[in-house]
């Protein structure tokens, strides 16, 4: 598949990959210069990049400024050399028209895929249809330029869960290219690895990745047949998640008792901070990185999400600590 000026879309290799915060001032535009440098800083790190998704307030964003966060991190990349670093952008909406929309515009701006969650909105109506959630998917697999990659969020889709099921269907769709799991269902991402990491399965179809949405499994993920994970405490400690990927992939692969005994230290970190960031939600995530990276990096949210209230900083200032130190150590 070739973007609308020739060139080829970037594969997506295994790995780690971070949800973007979008960085706003104090009167709520969005801190392009911020968002440019926690795009170049993350590359550094070697860890992947996914923008407008949850972490990215993508659904407090006009199109139009959808098109430039995407379009200035793309141009960011290339400028500072990391042109072969693919970007995931989130263009889920509320119709299918409208996603197919986003899609295009994400493509126009330099994206390399999509990733799309179900609407929300009308789930007291259709959430239990399972005809109608396939049916949503598949009108977007069918018109989508890019290649998409199936979100399951049960807490920011008013409940609607995919199970492994529909999963697996919707993965024999040849623009299908992932699903990213933050419905911590370890269960049904090894029941859906199974299938699309199976040799039968690739011999037919491109690469599928099953990623979870924490990292506070992460070890035990890999284990099961997940190709990575997608994670919003990777906006504050991008070389720690790397570390524990390739440590845990390297014990599974060599069988090393002191790789494995490293992985599980390094889970343990991991898992505790994963679970401060996820109490903290995106407002305590932008103090944690304004704390301990840089200044005006996290920036504020645009209402009605709150910034950190005092509990908040003090839960993050004490249940941070340990894994912001390690990272500072690599």
């Amino acid at each position: 598949m070739t973007t609308s000026n020739g060139s080829s879309l970037r594969p997506f290799p295994k790995g780690v990959y971070t949800p973007l915060t979008t960085p706003f001032t104090q009167d709520e535009e969005v801190d392009y210069n911020a968002l440019v440098k926690q795009v170049i800083r993350l590359a550094k790190a070697k860890m992947g990049i996914v923008l407008l998704g949850t972490n990215g307030e993508a659904i407090h964003l006009s199109d139009a400024e959808r098109q430039k966060v995407t379009k200035v991190s793309r141009e960011a990349l290339d400028k500072e050399g990391f042109n072969e670093v693919p970007i995931l952008v989130g263009t889920g909406a509320g119709s299918a028209k409208e996603t197919i929309k986003l899609c295009v515009e994400a493509k126009e701006v330099g994206a390399d895929a999509a990733i799309v969650i179900h609407p929300g909105y009308f789930a007291f109506a259709m959430g239990k249809n399972r005809q109608a959630v396939k049916d949503y998917f598949i009108s977007v697999l069918d018109k989508s330029p890019l290649p998409v990659m199936i979100y399951n969020f049960p807490g920011a889709a008013s409940g609607i869960d995919l199970d492994s099921d529909i999963l697996i269907e919707l993965s024999e769709h040849p623009n299908c290219m992932g699903a990213k799991l933050t419905c911590a269902g370890i269960g049904k991402g090894t029941r859906l690895a199974a299938h699309t990491q199976s040799k039968e399965y690739l011999s037919r179809h491109a690469p599928f990745h099953v990623f979870p949405g924490f990292s506070d499994y992460m070890l035990p993920a890999a284990v099961s047949g997940h190709t990575g994970v997608i994670t919003g405490t990777g906006n504050l400690m991008p070389k720690l998640m790397v570390k524990l990927w390739d440590t845990s992939v390297e014990a599974i692969k060599t069988g090393d008792l002191e790789k494995w005994k490293e992985a599980q230290r390094l889970q343990l970190i991991v898992s505790n901070a994963d679970w401060c960031v996820v109490k903290a939600g995106i407002g305590g995530t932008k103090y944690a990185m304004d704390k301990f990276v840089e200044k005006g990096l996290g920036g504020r949210s645009r209402l009605p999400i709150p910034e950190a209230s005092p509990d908040i900083q003090t839960m993050c200032d004490s249940g941070l600590a340990e894994a912001m130190q390690l990272e500072a150590s690599l």
